[in-house]
């Protein structure tokens, strides 16, 4: 799996937003908002080939949680960002 490649994460304040950065112009029709911990995942994913035991492994490294329930976690997301276009298979 690989993160679009025409989508730049970008922290503006406090927030993390994912949008389009392909034309030189960030596109601000379509903006994804993602927590902290989605954003470490996504900065960790930049530019590589993942599978979701990597990142639950990432998520298991950050925080206190139990293989099986960060690998639950990331899976749910990674669907989400799927149906979004956020990530590619």
């Amino acid at each position: 799996m690989k993160l679009n490649p025409n989508l730049r994460l970008r922290k503006i304040g406090t927030h993390y937003m994912v949008v389009k950065g392909d034309t030189g112009v960030t596109d601000m029709t379509e903006v994804y908002s993602m927590n902290e911990t989605a954003a470490m995942l996504w900065r960790r994913a930049e530019g590589i080939d993942f599978t979701p035991e990597m990142m639950a492994g990432w998520l298991c490294e950050e925080y206190d949680v139990e293989p099986d329930t960060a690998l639950e976690d990331v899976r749910s997301m990674l669907s989400e960002w799927l149906d979004k276009g956020l990530a590619l298979q």
